[in-house]
């Protein structure tokens, strides 16, 4: 190796630790994707390593050698541990077809419209009149909380009166994952909720009748029935579809929304044309996704476009460089109505891609279309320059968004 490839590998390689430890170097993510194309993957070292380039990261989600272990404990509390843990067999090959066998034909076009029935209403209960108003809409704070739980509550059938409840276990229990210094009682009134949590799905079990929205939960349990699901399956599987919105969905909102309020071409364009929804949801999607990073470990090697990983390797899939692979994609960092859909990794890939991805999908195409047909201008804060994000690494999300819009007249809307 010439000693000016050496020098540009250890300074990638300390960037690359700098982007996965410090919050304020991924601020500086265009700089250090761009030196990254070329390198990938990064070695990080103590068999970790870093995959930034498109292909690459399709090789790597699409075996499934590589799978979603825990190296460490996601939160204090056992009980709390031991159903997260049950959450990574979803990862695993086998484990994930099992599940899709069971859920996966339930995601067909009439449950996708009989869902997005449900979401327009909470759509348009709570964007108008708020983003007309001069404080307009916290998008975060109102769409970014009850969306994702409505969306989990109608996937697993759970009936309105008990949306709240749903709704409170369910931050409760999320809020642990990753906290290792929290106070006695936030532990136990967290176990509290998880106790509650377990009594539901029991009761669910023994319920007849249960009205079907999304069909999932009524599916999880009829399979639990026959034995093709454990107790702990069920419970985790249910844990799983009750967590899938949250932060992802939250930040798909309001990333989402963030990229069209300083927008002004797309929003006119989709004004013009709402069918054009899909496509620019998609789009931003690329762009701004709410999954900046997942973690995988190798049970066997793998080969990538230049070298193979060795087997137990650590590897950080980098989502959101991987969309912007110019190697791959043209004019990555610009919006384009006529990409190919097979290029966008927001949802992931292969054997790991987002079970739920038709339904995320529909969400934010939903929302476009609402704003599309009912106001004549949006815009938002903060502005397109240096917006705060969160210090998550795993995901990318802008920390507030404050949606405005102006409305358009009555007799001049746009059917939806």
């Amino acid at each position: 190796m010439s000693d000016s490839l050496q020098a540009d590998t250890e300074r990638l390689r300390r960037l690359a630790l700098e982007f996965v430890g410090n919050p304020q170097q991924r601020r500086q993510w265009d700089v250090f994707y761009d030196l990254s194309y070329n390198f990938s993957p990064v070695n990080l070292g103590d068999g970790k390593w870093l995959v930034s380039g498109h292909d690459d990261l399709i090789a790597v989600m699409k075996d499934e050698g590589a799978t979603l272990t825990a190296l460490y404990p996601v939160t204090l509390s056992p009980i709390l541990n031991e159903l997260y843990l049950g959450l990574l067999p979803y990862e695993d090959g086998a484990n994930h077809r099992l599940l899709r066998s069971l859920t996966q034909s339930l995601f067909s076009t009439a449950m996708i419209l009989r869902l997005q029935s449900h979401i327009s209403t909470i759509l348009d209960d709570l964007l108008f009149p708020s983003v007309f108003e001069p404080e307009g809409c916290d998008i975060l704070g109102t769409l970014g909380v009850r969306v994702p739980q409505a969306v989990s509550c109608l996937l697993l059938d759970v009936s309105p009166s008990d949306w709240e409840a749903i709704g409170r276990w369910s931050t409760t229990m999320y809020k642990q994952i990753g906290l290792y210094d929290q106070p006695e009682d936030v532990i136990r009134d967290a176990e509290t909720a998880y106790q509650e949590f377990c009594e539901y799905v029991w009761y669910r079990t023994r319920e007849k009748g249960t009205a079907k929205y999304g069909g999932v939960g009524e599916a999880l349990i009829a399979a639990w029935r026959v034995g093709k699901l454990d107790d702990k399956q069920l419970l985790s599987y249910f844990a799983l579809f009750l967590f899938t919105g949250m932060d992802t969905l939250t930040y798909a909102i309001g990333n989402s929304l963030w990229f069209l309020g300083n927008s002004l071409e797309v929003f006119s364009t989709l004004r013009a044309d709402p069918k054009l929804a899909d496509t620019a949801f998609d789009e931003a999607m690329r762009l701004w996704g709410p999954i900046r990073l997942c973690v995988r470990q190798l049970q066997r090697p793998i080969q990538l476009s230049s070298r193979v990983l060795p087997d137990r390797s650590i590897i950080f899939l980098l989502l959101h460089a991987a969309n912007r692979d110019p190697r791959r994609i043209g004019q990555p960092n610009e919006f384009q109505w006529n990409r190919r859909g097979g290029d966008n990794l927001a949802f992931g890939a292969g054997a790991h891609d987002c079970l739920g991805a038709t339904v995320g999908k529909m969400v934010g195409a939903t929302l476009y279309r609402t704003l599309a047909s009912r106001c004549k201008s949006i815009w938002v804060n903060p502005g397109k320059e240096n917006p705060p994000f969160i210090t998550s690494l795993p995901i990318l999300g802008v920390e507030s968004v404050q949606l405005f819009a102006k409305p358009i007249q009555a007799s001049s809307r746009v059917s939806i």
